[in-house]
């Protein structure tokens, strides 16, 4: 009877502890989730260009706005540990508009790395952004964007198509529905306008020649 009691006493006294434990964990629990359903603040967005700055477009000068200019590189923010970078990210840029590095192609500022591939016609590169953490294809904001068709073969067509070689008869040839290749068209014509818009815009020409 008296070990009863005792083994009894001792049920009871784990018991309360575990009570105390779990009531302690849910506590700090509790307090995480408070703090990080906390409304974050606003980030201040920083003028890319002399084309985002409202001082500059007012005064249509050079820029003296405080807040216009590079962020800190990525290279000197991330520190010296992980590998070295083997591939060239170059040209391409985050698509977050919320990210701090959006629209920034130079590869020494931006914090762009190498993030697998996908594809089974042909290896299509990912990208990831470090600061972000916003992943998405090399292909984005470009012609081949969600195509399944071999790059190569896109590109001949549309190549064809600008020599004149009719529709129908490229879909005899290579096999590929005349409303697949005009719907090529038409992405290329709709790319080839936003760069038109984007490049040839308030150019200072000295020689202009006219055919």
């Amino acid at each position: 009877m008296k070990d009863l009691l005792v083994i009894l006493a001792i049920l009871i006294f784990c018991f309360e502890i575990y009570r105390l434990l779990r009531g302690n964990w849910l506590r700090r629990f509790l307090r995480k989730r408070k703090g990080a359903s906390l409304p974050r603040k606003p980030r201040v967005m920083k003028p890319k260009s002399e084309r985002d700055c409202p001082v500059c477009v007012k005064e249509k000068g050079a820029c003296k706005s405080p807040q216009l200019g590079m962020p800190e590189p990525w290279r000197l923010r991330k520190g010296r540990g992980g590998p070295k970078k083997r591939y060239s990210t170059g040209g391409y840029f985050c698509p977050n508009p919320d990210c701090e590095y959006y629209r920034i192609t130079d590869e020494s500022i931006h914090a762009l790395v190498r993030y697998g591939c996908h594809g089974k016609q042909e290896q299509i590169q990912d990208l990831k952004c470090q600061a972000c953490g916003k992943k998405f294809t090399s292909r984005r904001n470009t012609v081949l964007y969600r195509l399944k068709t071999h790059s190569g073969l896109v590109e001949k067509i549309l190549w064809l198509l600008a020599l004149g070689v009719d529709a129908s008869a490229l879909e005899e040839v290579f096999g590929v529905r005349e409303i697949t290749i005009r719907t090529w068209l038409c992405r290329s014509g709709m790319q080839g306008k936003k760069l038109h818009e984007r490049f040839m815009l308030e150019l200072e020409l000295i020689h202009v020649q006219l055919d």
